[in-house]
């Protein structure tokens, strides 16, 4: 153990490594097949959310509207 940054982590195992694996790629599949559908958000929308947040006009979220 480091004092300055705490316990190591615990390395994850062949099985955990394999289910996380498939886990991303699920959720990469489940992101491209959304982008190939159309629902997307301007990178414009997301920069005017991101400017407005911490001002007294903050914006909600950008949604893609589908």
């Amino acid at each position: 153990m480091n004092p300055e940054t705490g316990p190591s982590p615990r390395r994850e195992t062949g099985v955990e490594r394999q289910a996380r694996i498939a886990w991303e790629a699920a959720g990469i599949a489940k992101a491209r097949a959304s982008a190939a559908a159309g629902r997307v958000v301007s990178s414009e929308a997301v920069d005017a959310w991101i400017d407005s947040l911490d001002t007294e006009n903050e914006l909600w979220p950008p949604r893609s509207g589908r």
